[in-house]
């Protein structure tokens, strides 16, 4: 098995999905960079900045999401303001919205010394503008504010045309034969729906069938496909000439569109599409009833039943939470999940490990302690091969750009997904074949993907019943010391641990009974990795673990009796899937909150507000149901049918 360097390996697994999905040198740089230079980037001689890594990876339909990325104190700075920028532009904060993209602008978008970053720095920033201008709150219609409105939406309009073509050439001519991105696509959808051009069914459905190319991952197709379908059946009904062959079409897109979500666990454009599906249905209902086909009616009509049950579910859920249940912006298109500072992380680690810095720099050997100093003041970049040696000394993954595994295999990171969506659903026997087939395609040798690998066996084999919880949490520190001394994780102080890491610790306090001063150091230590993404609120670029391990920190506080702090994190977990869309998490608090009313009750401490276990059950299935959990779907109906609630 060939060991690749970090850029090699990059651009290998880059080359080996272009090639996969059938796809030129030339189609996925077109607007970015030459074909010569992708050429050097999947070769490994030319190394690509992260803005362009996450294009040209959403290009081959692979959502970034699932990637940690280490980067330099001079790059996560823009990395944090982007993010910061997304987070008042989601939230309505126009005005500090506007200065803050200013800010940027003249910061990095101008001063950006490669083209390729120049333009994709703008992109970004034209669609910012346009969506803070599609976002304002005129909301009268006649006189000068209809001017001024109609002012700002043919700005928006010409501000998206121009961020299109910043990377994509002759969007007017169609996009037959080009790759792009979902934000592309997104860009596109919003130039149709503003300029209107004359063939605009035409390019809704040369979109949708781009979307549908199997090369998108099922995240990447849930972002964008839902919105396409919104906008077609939207735009198709308001001209009133859809007979009953474009409506039953529609439905079936709208239909698909929720599969897609269901899928990924998504929440983009649902509600809108439940409101849609209900009318066409209906319609076609009453059409079916008319030529006797009743059966066909009946079936529409249960459909319709269970739509309006997800529909008003959604309402009450974002209702309770202060979260809009339309989808108003598209933000969540360009967050960036899950980034660390280079700088930071070694200087944490070093001290989480005990090593000085002379240790770590092997006595000058390696490199000088004022090179290290100043690295870790965030005042220096240092040499690729010589960051790779120091984080190796400090147990991490040499990657800048990193899944649990390290592979330059697409097909090994595939098989992980897939193993751990098979235990969480508790299939076991199919979990152990992918296992079995992922041990033979990675390197076990390699301590985080061992770990990686170890901790998924043992979860699966508790669920299989062949190991007890004792066993699991010893399984589990096995591999969590495949990086990190367990001495290291408990002793006092400021950490930078890695998911994987954070999960073993999570797994192991989860299936440890009881309650001792060890259990309360290992919830600490967990609450303690996302104390700063709070403070600064982007907890939204770390939801994808967030929602897990506070949710895990939730239910062992409940069952400690801190059902106010149980209660607290379960709303900030609440409240940050429903604003970034998603399922997960959502199900889970809310029965948690409704657990932690009834132990209020059973031990008579005041309520401060009552609970409708019933209801609130109904919604977990429903939301549990949203994200295909059927592990999860089946515990809510469980407790729903015998009648004695939570």
């Amino acid at each position: 098995m060939k060991e690749y360097r970090e850029d090699e390996r990059f651009g290998y697994f880059l080359k080996e999905h272009r090639i996969k999905c059938a796809i030129t040198l030339e189609q996925l740089s077109e607007g970015l960079c030459s074909a010569s230079e992708l050429a050097r980037i999947e070769a490994g001689t030319r190394a690509a900045g992260k803005v362009l890594q996450d294009r040209l990876l959403q290009r081959l339909g692979i959502s970034p999401d699932v990637y940690e990325c280490l980067l330099f104190q001079e790059d996560y700075i823009p990395w944090k303001m982007r993010q910061q920028l997304l987070y008042l532009t989601a939230r309505g904060s126009r005005e500090k919205a506007y200065r803050l993209l200013e800010e940027y602008r003249e910061q990095y978008e101008v001063k950006a010394e490669k083209d390729v970053d120049r333009r994709l720095e703008r992109q970004f920033c034209l669609s910012m503008e346009a969506q803070l201008l599609q976002s304002g709150d005129v909301t009268e219609v006649k006189g000068e504010m209809w001017q001024k409105k109609k002012r700002q939406q043919e700005k928006a309009g010409n501000l998206f045309r121009e961020a299109l073509e910043l990377t994509v050439n002759s969007p007017s001519e169609g996009i037959s034969g080009k790759v792009c991105s979902v934000q592309e696509l997104n860009l596109l959808l919003e130039w149709i729906q503003h300029e209107r051009p004359q063939n605009w069914e035409e390019y809704y459905r040369e979109i949708l069938h781009k979307i549908a190319d199997s090369r998108f991952d099922v995240v990447s197709r849930a972002r964008i496909y839902p919105k396409a379908v919104y906008y077609l059946c939207r735009d198709g009904l308001a001209l009133g000439n859809w007979g009953l062959e474009e409506r039953a079409e529609g439905l079936a897109l709208c239909e698909e569109a929720m599969d897609r979500l269901r899928e990924a666990g998504r929440l983009y454009y649902l509600w809108e599409i439940l409101g849609l599906s209900e009318g066409l249905a209906r319609e076609i209902a009453v059409g079916q009833r008319a030529v006797g086909a009743s059966g066909k009616a009946e079936e529409a009509e249960k459909k319709i039943q269970k739509w309006r049950e997800q529909a008003e579910a959604l309402e009450a859920v974002h209702g309770e939470f202060g979260v809009s249940v339309e989808t108003r912006d598209f933000c969540w298109l360009y967050v960036e999940k899950e980034v660390y500072c280079i700088n930071d992380v070694v200087r944490i680690r070093r001290e989480m490990l005990g090593i000085t810095r002379k240790q770590l720099c092997d006595d000058g050997i390696l490199c000088s302690e004022k090179t290290l100093r100043r690295l870790e003041d965030g005042e220096k970049k240092i040499q690729k091969g010589i960051l790779r040696e120091l984080l190796g000394r400090l147990r991490l993954s040499a990657e800048s750009r990193r899944t649990e595994l390290v592979t330059s295999d697409p097909e090994a990171v595939k098989l992980m997904r897939k193993a751990w969506d098979q235990v969480d659903n508790w299939e076991s026997e199919e979990a152990d074949l992918l296992l079995g087939q992922l041990q033979e395609r990675i390197s076990l040798e390699i301590p985080s993907n061992r770990q990686a690998w170890l901790r998924c066996q043992a979860v699966n084999e508790i669920h299989k019943g062949t190991i007890t919880g004792e066993q699991c949490v010893e399984k589990v520190r096995e591999a969590l010391e495949c990086t990190l001394p367990w001495e290291a994780v408990m002793k006092p102080g400021k950490k930078y641990l890695t998911n994987e890491e954070i999960s073993c610790i999570l797994s192991m306090t989860c299936r440890k009974k009881g309650m001792d001063e060890e259990k309360m150091r290992q919830l600490a230590v967990l609450e303690e990795q996302y104390k700063t993404c709070e403070r600064e609120k982007l907890i939204f670029c770390f939801i994808n673990m967030y929602e897990i391990v506070m949710g895990g920190v939730a239910s062992e506080l409940g069952n400690m009796g801190e059902y106010d702090r149980s209660d607290a994190i379960s709303r900030n977990i609440i409240r940050e899937c429903l604003s970034q869309r998603r399922t997960f998490g959502v199900h889970g608090g809310i029965y948690g909150m409704t657990w932690n009313n009834v132990q209020r009750q059973k031990e008579g401490i005041p309520v401060r507000q009552q609970q409708n276990s019933e209801k609130n059950l109904r919604h977990c299935i429903i939301f549990s149901e949203l994200g295909m959990e059927k592990h999860d779907v089946e515990f809510y109906r469980r407790k729903l049918q015998s009648g004695k609630g939570i």
